[in-house]
């Protein structure tokens, strides 16, 4: 018996041997994965399959898988999962199932990985913006050099990987620049320092070039809540800010930058107020368990045109899953807010988690849905605080059994 114990637990330890490099791979795939298909299966041989292995084979540990936000988080999914029975393709249930399979693996893992690992998300955050950063210069290299454009509408930066539209390139471009930005302001070294708000400038470009409203918006909302939640030296932010400043009216100056921001969508939310005023009248008839999850999230609208979502993730949510689901996504945001730190290395997952909220107001269908570029704005910054969390509580447990 004992010699089977102690296999087991070779084999448990080289399966999170492998999660946790695959989990850095995971993370940065969002940025050199070249589609959906190709993240998803990243994620299925760098972390799905040894963590699944786990799972199945261990007993839980409330604590190690994250507590409480885990839970809610798993409890928010198996409901949605269950709405595919009332929705118009019950069919649709054993896709949904795989998704809750997928979103338990992430959560639970990525936090069972950091409780028995001690890692160094400040250097994952460094590579990540790093890379980031190359995916925004290709980007612009691929788009605006080797794709031809023909009309304002069409000049708009798009994505060669996983984040192809150009919303979703610019909440990626946001995220890099909130990251870079605190990296810049942490920085001890004034080399680290200014290299780090360079590539902030870099990508708050790729924000603009995108002309995503939504990501910029978002950007202009999280940039200050950082200044305040930081609170850095005056001499830190000032010169930085007044070069950023002073960059935003040349480009006013020199280029048409802001009628293209409105060319061909109108004003204010546009079409996006239509839209959502017919899905709320909607959601009353179904308000407290909603119409149930479908692949098919096609909305027809009368008078405009079909949309293959609500262009809001939180009303997406409502309509899909009524006021349950709903009130399961918040109380789980909640949770995880609860435990808000200004710590060098959880600030920046808050701010991005903070962003990706912000964005999901103005785009997205439903929170839980496949791996895809919406991942990155709610799931992975979630997943990673309640992991950091689970490890710091981890590593005080160790210390106190050695005291």
């Amino acid at each position: 018996m004992g010699f089977q114990f102690l296999r087991h637990e070779i084999r448990e330890q080289k399966m999170l041997s492998w999660a946790s490099v695959g989990l850095l791979i995971f993370i940065s795939a969002f940025s050199w994965s070249p589609s959906r298909d190709g993240l998803q299966g990243i994620y299925v041989l760098a972390f799905f399959l040894p963590i699944l292995f786990i799972l199945l084979f261990r007993k839980p540990n409330f604590n190690e898988y994250g507590g409480w936000p885990t839970l809610i988080a798993l409890m928010y999914a198996g409901f949605s999962t269950l709405s595919t029975l009332w929705g118009e393709e019950p069919k649709d249930f054993g896709f949904f199932v795989l998704q809750w399979l997928v979103l338990t693996t992430w959560l639970c893992g990525s936090c069972l990985v950091f409780s028995k690992y001690e890692i160094d998300i400040g250097k994952y955050l460094r590579l990540l913006v790093f890379l980031g950063v190359l995916l925004t210069i290709s980007n612009f290299i691929y788009y605006f050099i080797f794709v031809k454009v023909s009309s304002p509408m069409q000049l708009r930066l798009m994505g060669w990987n996983v984040f192809r539209n150009p919303n979703e390139i610019g909440a990626f471009c946001g995220i890099i620049a909130l990251l870079a930005l605190i990296i810049a302001m942490q920085s001890s070294l004034l080399r680290d320092k200014w290299l780090f708000y360079a590539l902030t400038l870099i990508s708050s470009i790729g924000v603009a070039a995108t002309l995503s409203r939504a990501a910029l918006f978002a950007f202009l909302i999280m940039a200050p809540v950082t200044l305040i939640a930081m609170r850095p030296q005056l001499k830190k932010w000032l010169p930085p800010i007044i070069i950023a400043i002073v960059v935003f009216f040349l480009v006013l100056s020199t280029t048409n930058i802001l009628t293209f921001y409105t060319a061909g969508r109108g004003e204010g939310l546009g079409v996006r107020f239509f839209i959502w005023k017919e899905v709320f009248a909607r959601c009353r008839e179904n308000i407290m368990t909603g119409i149930g999850m479908t692949k098919n999230t096609n909305i027809i609208i009368p008078n405009l045109e079909l949309f293959n979502h609500a262009h809001n993730a939180w009303l997406d949510t409502l309509y899909r899953t009524g006021l349950i689901g709903l009130t399961l996504i918040l109380l789980h945001l909640v949770k995880i807010l609860q435990s808000f730190s200004r710590h060098k290395h959880l600030l920046p997952l808050y701010v991005w988690l903070g962003y990706g909220c912000i964005c999901n107001l103005f785009d997205g269908r439903c929170f839980f849905w496949e791996i895809g570029a919406k991942w990155f704005l709610y799931w992975i910054p979630a997943g990673l605080i309640v992991a950091s969390l689970s490890g710091v509580s981890a590593q005080k447990l160790r210390t106190l059994i050695k005291e």
